[in-house]
């Protein structure tokens, strides 16, 4: 894939030429591409009709998307340059959110102590609940992180239940992103501190 910049004779091109160009446009780019060929006895892998089912359920959540003006203004907002609306919500429906760090330096296992979770992902989170569990996996305590202030990647949670044996447990996590995505990730005490 080559990029055309600052050249005339390329400048918004678009189509196949021959039966080796494609060229696109994204955003203020002409993209040049091989022409994509697949062979007519292909067999394809469960990984990759699995993908393909992804790929087609992704289109069709930036589809609605581009129907819900409030939502597309949003995804409009965090698009860069050469993004669109669509493109980005497609990107958040096929990538999951990230937990990238747990910051449980505060939790001492007392009522209003704080844990704060770093999470990545394209837009922000609808919901992130916490479970802290003990060292059988018992649920000790659970409930729902806030939205840090001035922040669309930090949440907090303050516990609500003492917790003597704080240093064996572990927190679930639960991430809702915007298309409705959960992912759960389990980290034990310690494991991520920032």
């Amino acid at each position: 894939m080559a990029k055309s910049k600052d050249n005339v004779v390329m400048q918004g091109a678009s189509g196949r030429i021959g039966r080796n160009l494609v060229f696109r446009q994204r955003g203020d780019q002409t993209i040049i591409a091989k022409t994509p060929r697949i062979p007519a006895d292909r067999v394809m892998t469960a990984k990759q009709v699995a993908v393909q089912h992804k790929f087609y359920d992704a289109t069709q959540y930036a589809k609605s998307v581009m129907l819900d003006d409030d939502l597309k203004a949003e995804y409009k907002s965090k698009a860069n340059v050469n993004q669109s609306a669509y493109n980005l919500a497609f990107r958040d429906y096929f990538k999951d959110p990230e937990l990238r760090r747990v910051d449980d330096r505060a939790y001492e296992g007392e009522v209003g102590n704080k844990i704060s979770f770093l999470v990545r992902d394209v837009m922000v989170l609808q919901s992130l609940s916490v479970e802290i569990l003990d060292d059988q996996d018992a649920v000790i305590e659970s409930g729902a992180a806030v939205l840090k202030d001035n922040s669309d990647s930090e949440w907090l949670y303050t516990a609500t239940v003492q917790n003597p044996d704080y240093m064996n447990c572990k927190y679930r996590v639960t991430m809702v992103d915007r298309p409705n995505k959960v992912v759960t990730v389990t980290r034990d005490f310690g494991e991520s501190q920032g």
